[in-house]
């Protein structure tokens, strides 16, 4: 990504996470979050189609930056780290996850959003060898077992 691309997807997602404290993503317009960022509504629609879109966007943008601190740090210390950066990502946003997840969040909920990246997580840990599943059960490949236990480990 380019510099001034990378400038502007900056700006759409602090303008974003910003409006979003305040009211639900489904209810910004992309004129306001555009206006926030000082950007032509043009230029929204390059990174996003709906400001919910973008709120997800820049969301993911902060929790995959720390799975790939913890994918780069083999120490016990780098899960205590990240872990800790996952929930100040989480206090820092209060309000929205509080909102995303509220029962009845509809398609602005945030639930499948993270339920989809700590599945995604979970499987890039075990595949890194970091984590094993020390179950067995007959007939069923490891791999599937793996697999159903980082979805239990991501949606609970």
């Amino acid at each position: 990504m380019d510099a001034r691309r990378r400038r502007s997807r900056d700006r759409l997602h602090r303008a974003v996470l910003d409006l979003a404290r305040d009211e639900a993503a489904t209810d910004l317009t992309v004129t306001q979050v555009a206006d926030a960022a000082g950007v032509h509504r043009s230029t929204f629609y390059e990174h996003a189609d709906s400001p919910a879109a973008l709120l997800q966007a820049a969301l993911l943008a902060e929790l995959d930056g720390l799975r790939a601190d913890l994918l780069a740090d083999p120490s016990d210390e780098a899960v205590r780290q990240v872990t800790h950066g996952v929930l100040e990502h989480v206090r820092a946003h209060a309000p929205i996850y509080r909102r995303g997840l509220a029962p009845g969040a509809g398609s602005s909920g945030l639930h499948g959003m993270l339920a989809e990246h700590f599945l995604e997580s979970s499987r890039q840990v075990l595949r890194s060898g970091r984590l094993r599943v020390p179950l067995r059960i007959e007939g069923v490949p490891d791999v599937e077992t793996a697999d159903a236990a980082a979805r239990f480990m991501a949606s609970g």
